[in-house]
């Protein structure tokens, strides 16, 4: 009997296909993640240069941004696994997909920190104070809105 022959490139597609389906229920989670390192990134190269010039802007420095990618998606795949099958029904105090939504949450703040602290260092504001303003005015607003007498 003659041994069927093995197709590597239509195992490789199984393979990527199952692991695209696998992390299905994250999809959103992990382009939000994706955006908000891709945004700190991009805010810090422009902030860079705006202060340094182009001559202080060394791509040796953009490397730290491939490790922390991999790092950050790594433990979210770590999460969503746990999630997935220690936590087998998905859900945890009536929250789905806890663990990596709390992993999620986490490396969200600290690059939105990053953010912040980059804008402080070109003069801005911090971002806590911006978003009290913001409250004030909403809350200012809504007060001139309930005293107007039709």
């Amino acid at each position: 009997m003659k041994m069927p022959k093995f197709d590597l490139i239509l195992f490789l597609k199984s393979l990527i296909l199952a692991f695209i389906s696998f992390l299905s229920p994250i999809y959103g989670i992990i382009f939000l993640l994706s955006l908000a390192v891709m945004t700190d990134t991009i805010f810090a190269i422009y902030a860079t240069i705006k202060l340094n010039g182009i001559k202080s802007f060394q791509s040796n420095k953009l490397f730290n941004l491939a490790i922390k990618t991999f790092f950050y998606m790594g433990s979210l795949l770590l999460a969503f696994t746990i999630d997935t099958f220690i936590v087998s029904s998905n859900t945890m105090f009536g929250i789905e997909l806890l663990f990596s939504k709390v992993i999620a949450i986490l490396w969200i703040y600290i690059e939105v920190k990053s953010i912040d602290e980059t804008s402080i260092k070109l003069g801005n504001k911090p971002l806590l104070s911006i978003i009290r303003e913001m409250i004030n005015v909403f809350k200012s607003l809504k007060k001139d809105i309930g005293n107007i007498n039709l």
